[in-house]
């Protein structure tokens, strides 16, 4: 055969692996960091085994119907030896499930039988029983071998090793410039997709610290304004369409200026944060589900959804928020320091034309709760006396 004939066919093969490969990475990286469908977050170590499995089995019955189909077998076997290979040792340190292991032991048992009665002796049994402790050992130390480059890359070493050993008892014709090109593909496509897996990764956490940082107030690390008008929006949407109630409580801290003004903006964010995380404990506790925002400089708002319509519990809910940050004490230059807020409570209506209706009226509750000399509380448009509670 001619260099220029092997040559075009070792060259398209390794780049069609190459392909087929980052294809398959592309599609497990995806369902890994999938996590907005339900049904993948529940299912997902299954969905990926079983993906995994299919492809392991696609590769093979490509490799037997080309052997098959051959009539020059010598080599055929390799270019689909390396992709089982790379996708094996990378699926024992990925899929983070039992099951992988016993597919991946269940199809290496098989496909060592394949081999037939005529290369079955003691030293093969003996090749196939270290491969099994080789993928018993890779999947077990998954998780450290997955975190250091060169644990992974001595892994995998060991073995692509132990399952050539096995192949090499099983196919024949292999001359040492066969090996040579073998295992120079071999490592391309690992590289490959060691690569591509890291570069994926990366820009997916570069997404995850992007989209942490819109959704979520640097300093207070409460939802940010975004989600507020995302969530505001949505809710209106359902509660037009289903009848879905929310309330909402808007919130100001007294006073606020003067904090910063008299000890300094380093302990105005004290008091921000401190208070945050106060509020944020206290929702998270309620029968109803909850999320707080900070939707201005010294502005939060509780959102509560799909709650009932009883003016009592928003009075009790009101007054928790209320006496949870006036139980907190600050210290700023020798001085202790007391907070409070004012809290405007409001549902939303039938009558609202849009989903900021009811964050107008909220706001206009909260100042109505200032103009009463702060610390107050007006739900619905009603003050609360003081001394009740």
């Amino acid at each position: 055969m001619s260099f220029g004939i092997v040559f075009i066919s070792y060259t398209s093969s390794l780049i069609a692996n190459v392909i087929v490969l980052l294809g398959a990475v592309s599609l497990f990286t995806w369902l890994e960091q999938e996590l907005n469908h339900k049904f993948i977050q529940k299912y997902k170590n299954l969905i990926l085994c079983t993906l995994g499995f299919m492809f392991l089995i696609f590769v093979y019955m490509e490799s037997w119907g080309n052997g098959h189909s051959s009539n020059m077998p010598i080599g055929f076997h390799w270019t689909y030896l390396n992709v089982i290979i790379v996708a094996l040792f990378n699926l024992m340190i990925r899929v983070k499930t039992w099951w992988q292991i016993v597919i991946s032991v269940l199809l290496t048992i098989i496909w060592a039988s394949s081999s037939g009665s005529s290369v079955i002796s003691g030293a093969f049994i003996a090749k196939v029983l270290l491969l099994l402790v080789v993928e018993i050992l890779v999947y077990v130390l998954a998780a450290n071998i997955e975190r250091n480059t060169l644990s992974y890359f001595i892994s995998f070493t060991v073995t692509a090793c132990s399952i050539l050993a096995v192949a090499t008892s099983m196919y024949h014709g292999q001359d040492n410039l066969s090996w040579l090109r073998q295992i120079f593909a071999l490592l391309l496509l690992e590289l490959a997709v060691y690569g591509y897996t890291k570069i994926l990764r990366h820009q997916n956490m570069m997404f995850l610290k992007f989209k942490h940082q819109a959704e979520y107030d640097d300093l207070t690390g409460v939802h940010s304004f975004g989600v507020f008008n995302h969530d505001l929006g949505k809710l209106f949407k359902d509660f037009k369409e289903h009848d879905t109630l929310y309330a909402m409580y808007a919130l100001d801290v007294d006073r606020f200026k003067s904090i910063n003004d008299t000890y300094g903006h380093v302990a105005g964010n004290e008091v921000l944060k401190t208070i945050a995380h106060q509020i944020d404990v206290l929702v998270s506790q309620l029968e109803y589900r909850a999320k707080l925002y900070r939707t201005g400089g010294e502005e939060f708002t509780i959102i509560l959804f799909d709650i009932k319509q009883n003016d009592l519990r928003a009075e009790e809910i009101s007054r928790e928020i209320s006496v949870a940050v006036s139980r907190l004490r600050f210290n700023f230059d020798d001085h202790e320091v007391k907070v409070t807020v004012s809290i405007g409570e409001e549902r939303a209506s039938e009558d609202d034309s849009n989903y900021l209706d009811i964050y107008k009226r909220a706001d206009q509750f909260l100042y109505a709760s200032k103009h009463s000399g702060r610390d107050a509380i007006t739900i619905r448009g009603r003050t609360l006396d003081k001394e009740v509670g």
